[in-house]
């Protein structure tokens, strides 16, 4: 990932298991030139952010597999990207309880087509993707949480949503030891323990790699044998 969070045309990730309301929503955005992913549920959506990178996340919250509250939690504890719920939930605790998730925005059913990408270019223009939550720095190892870059000695190293996503968890937890269920369940949105583990030390393994890229960058993730990794550094 080089350079700031930024693409020529905006992308947007929409989650609705309603088929023909996403095909609604990408036929408005597409007119005013924002691109659209679409998902069926929130897990989905978390596998859709994981792999593309995306300036905004809509979420209906009544899904299957899981729900839009549930991805939001999620979402939240390693990015603050916008997010806006879509929903046909409009009584007032619904509401409160979107915002104390940490939505940005939120959209009740049936909606004004207008009012709903007025809504998104709001988001996607006022800034909100690139608001700084703040620097994480070990040593030589930088993440910038408001450009979603990660350097080492100045160096910029290229990860993918996935890997950033990863080490954001690890650095958030330093000196702690985190599971490979841990790590499915809350950077790959995984609801259960059933997938397998070789896919947390794929991705581990590879950014291990990119990280050390010369012998100035330490070894920041280690693993506990029978228990799974633990970020160490010194601020």
């Amino acid at each position: 990932m080089k350079g700031s969070y930024q693409m020529e045309s905006p992308v947007v990730l929409y989650a609705d298991d309603d088929e023909e309301m996403r095909e609604l929503v990408r036929i408005l955005l597409n007119q005013k030139d924002i691109q659209l992913i679409g998902a069926a549920n929130g897990k989905e959506a978390l596998d859709a952010w994981g792999r593309q990178r995306v300036h905004l996340i809509i979420l209906d919250v009544m899904m299957p597999v899981m729900d839009g509250l549930e991805a939001l939690r999620r979402i939240r504890l390693v990015s603050n990207i916008p997010v806006i719920l879509l929903t046909a939930k409009d009584q007032e605790s619904d509401i409160l309880e979107g915002f104390a998730q940490g939505a940005n925005d939120y959209i009740t059913k049936p909606f004004r087509p207008a009012e709903l990408v007025a809504r998104v270019q709001s988001k996607l223009g006022d800034g909100a993707e690139t608001r700084p939550l703040g620097v994480i720095e070990y040593g030589p190892l930088i993440m910038d949480l408001k450009r979603h870059q990660v350097t080492c000695n100045g160096k910029v190293i290229d990860l993918t949503q996935l890997e950033l996503s990863l080490l954001m968890y690890l650095m958030k937890h330093p000196g702690e030891i985190v599971s490979k269920q841990e790590l499915l369940k809350y950077v790959w949105g995984y609801q259960n323990s059933h997938f397998d583990l070789n896919l947390v030390e794929a991705v581990v393994v590879r950014l291990r790699k990119k990280i050390k890229s010369g012998p100035e960058c330490p070894e920041f993730i280690q693993t506990v044998r029978g228990a799974g990794y633990r970020f160490w550094g010194e601020k």
